[in-house]
């Protein structure tokens, strides 16, 4: 997650901020890190990237190591903001208490009518669909081998069975098929060729510079723009997810100012390459 505070900042304020408590800990070998004056063990982290990684601490790379300690640390930095919100969060477990704040914190209850149609104006590409439709295509060594497999096709032959016969493409046992295709998904010789044709329809032959090709035109679906009251749930979705990751941002943000993240790079058992400000030990009493 990006970074609110800039680093010199935090850098400026880990020291000052850290008591003598905190200070002292750091001194301990098993310590790789404070936030405020709390001490973080090797031990805890460790369990951490076995966790997130599959695998001990001491086989993973230093840049996966360093961000996964950036990763831990927010975490348990956004666990205190969580512990000493005001009003307390009422949820029976850590992870009810934390969705409680970052409601609280995003505004989600007060989601309202103007809210999604702010939020449905403000992506109008996602809810407007263009016409698609869904292709298969046989490759041919040449215009004479196109010519009579197309000529077979439109007398009747199974399209399927024909591919199987004769086409090149790495798909050809099962006909060949592309899936579903928007306009500006075709090249321009194949577009003008294969836009206009109906379901069933099949296409002359087009030459590339890879084979000669038949398409077939399995089904179409027109373009709609999707109303705002289908688009409604995935609107409040979008709007919830939106404002939780901002909230998510700014506790961080007001954390960090409140408990200075520091760590302590001389008892790291790997270099330490990430986002958090460096303890010196040079200045621990």
């Amino acid at each position: 997650m990006k970074r609110l505070v800039p680093l010199l900042l935090c850098a400026l304020l880990v020291v000052p901020a850290c008591s003598r408590k905190g200070s002292s800990a750091a001194r301990s070998a098993s310590v790789i890190a404070l936030i405020g004056d709390e001490p973080v063990e090797e031990e805890g982290f460790g369990t951490y990237v076995h966790s997130a990684a599959g695998a001990p601490l001491v086989e993973v790379s230093p840049q996966v190591a360093s961000s996964l300690l950036d990763q831990y640390l927010e975490e348990r930095l956004l666990q205190k903001a969580v512990d000493s919100a005001n009003p307390a969060p009422k949820g029976k477990t850590a992870a009810e208490r934390r969705r409680e704040v970052l409601a609280r914190a995003a505004r989600l209850e007060s989601i309202n009518e103007a809210d999604l149609r702010a939020e449905y104006a403000r992506q109008p590409v996602r809810w407007s669909h263009p016409p698609i439709v869904k292709l298969s295509q046989m490759i041919l060594p040449t215009r004479e081998a196109a010519e009579a497999a197309r000529k077979r096709v439109l007398s009747g032959a199974d399209w399927i069975s024909v591919s199987r016969e004769v086409s090149r493409a790495p798909n050809a046992a099962t006909g060949g098929g592309l899936g579903w295709l928007e306009r500006t998904d075709l090249p321009g010789e194949f577009e003008k060729a294969v836009w206009g044709l109906a379901p069933g329809g099949v296409s002359p032959v087009l030459p590339a510079g890879h084979g000669v090709h038949l398409f077939r035109v399995e089904e179409r679906a027109d373009g709609r723009v999707v109303p705002f009251e289908e688009a409604r749930p995935a609107l409040h979705l979008a709007l919830a997810e939106r404002r939780s990751s901002e909230a998510v941002v700014s506790l961080l943000a007001a954390a960090r100012l409140r408990w200075p993240v520091a760590v302590v790079e001389e008892h790291l058992p790997f270099p330490y390459v990430g986002e958090a400000a460096r303890f010196s030990l040079d200045s621990a009493p």
